[in-house]
């Protein structure tokens, strides 16, 4: 009898742990995933972004280097309008607005962005676009 119970008890433990780790997986494919394209200097990256997403890059530069961030875009006129794209650069490796850097300028129109690098460490680029664009970035860091 005891056999039986010892039986039962571990089929509902594999059971339950099974259930779990299925369980478990299909949260994690339904969750986004934050990824950082590695950009090496110079970087020139052509792509497509739009609604509530957003392309993240991570470029590594050293303390008084000039980093340079261009973003250009196809302009295309739809039924929401004429599309946006705009990017910022951020000390933080997560998406959200918080963490733009304090250091450098915007210009043209906030397509361009330049500043010189006050430490060592890796920096984030994100961009986004309304309602959708096809763009390209471009990075330089001297």
């Amino acid at each position: 009898m005891q056999l039986h119970h010892r039986r039962s008890l571990l089929g509902l433990i594999s059971l339950t742990t099974l259930l779990f780790v299925a369980n478990l997986v299909q949260a994690q494919e339904h969750q986004p995933q934050e990824y950082l394209a590695r950009l090496r200097n110079p970087a020139t990256v052509r792509g497509t972004i739009g609604g509530e997403s957003h392309d993240s890059y991570v470029i590594r530069a050293r303390k008084g280097q000039m980093m340079t961030v261009r973003l250009s875009w196809r302009e295309e006129r739809n039924e929401l309008g004429i599309n946006q794209a705009q990017f910022y650069v951020s000390e933080l490796a997560n998406f959200g607005g918080e963490g733009a850097v304090k250091f450098g300028k915007e210009s043209h129109n906030g397509n361009r962005w330049s500043g010189r690098i006050p430490r060592t460490k890796n920096y984030y680029i994100y961009v986004m676009a309304h309602p959708i664009a096809d763009y390209t970035l471009r990075v330089t860091v001297r």
